[in-house]
């Protein structure tokens, strides 16, 4: 460890050498995904560029869906680069 590493940098190096990249890199993403959701949803889960939130109604889901590319834009502009392609509706 160096005298003036940063932690984000420290912490990054050991997410990587403990081969947790992927796992933390979905719970940040949907972290960040809730934070833009507005109360409107809630994201689950996400895995290769494919965010699954939950709803209250299929009607809910339906305006979502409706609105799909303006919330992946939200979404993606909350995270570093553009990782959300696709929402996954879930209804609860």
């Amino acid at each position: 460890m160096m005298k003036n590493e940063r932690i984000g940098e420290i912490l990054s190096r050991r997410i990587n050498a403990l081969g947790l990249k992927k796992q933390f890199t979905a719970a940040r993403v949907c972290a960040l995904s809730n934070e833009a959701a507005d109360g409107e949803f809630e994201a689950v889960s996400f895995k290769n560029g494919v965010l699954k939130i939950r709803v209250s109604s299929n009607a809910r889901a339906h305006l979502l869906k409706l609105r799909e590319n303006a919330l992946i834009s939200k979404i993606n502009a909350k995270i570093p680069s553009s990782l959300v392609e696709k929402l996954r509706f879930e209804i609860d």
